[in-house]
């Protein structure tokens, strides 16, 4: 399945920044992190709605970048870990945003190449 923004909504693209695994889960508690990492895509990604940060972590080095993608009061961000190479195994990569505090969304992940990407089904809508 080929990606396109489904609604007229605004679609915020980002290249994420490195960070460690334990940048991520730094005072994560059940309350303020929510993951997703559908199997076929070898890409984990977190929101912590503490930063109102996505976080996408490279699970396999095949060559592609990984992204996950946080869809919600109909908007929608991506963010790209671009670490396509054995060292992008299990990297990390963070993108911010000032989306709104309180919102409905789902979330996917997907990969890719410079001129094409697939992305998973949406995870359950989940409301904070």
């Amino acid at each position: 399945m080929f990606a396109a923004p489904a609604s007229a909504g605004s679609l915020y693209w980002k290249n994420g920044t490195n960070v460690s695994k334990s940048t991520v889960w730094s005072g994560a508690t059940a309350s303020n992190i929510q993951c997703y990492s559908p199997s076929g895509y070898n890409a984990t990604m977190c929101i912590r709605f503490d930063r109102r940060a996505i976080y996408v972590r490279n699970n396999k080095a095949n060559g592609y970048f990984k992204l996950g993608q946080w869809t919600g009061g109909g908007n929608t961000y991506i963010c790209q870990n671009n670490r396509t190479k054995s060292t992008g195994d299990n990297s990390w990569v963070a993108c911010q945003w000032n989306w709104p505090k309180k919102n409905c969304y789902t979330m996917r992940t997907g990969y890719g190449q410079h001129e094409w990407y697939v992305i998973s089904g949406p995870s359950g809508i989940k409301c904070y």
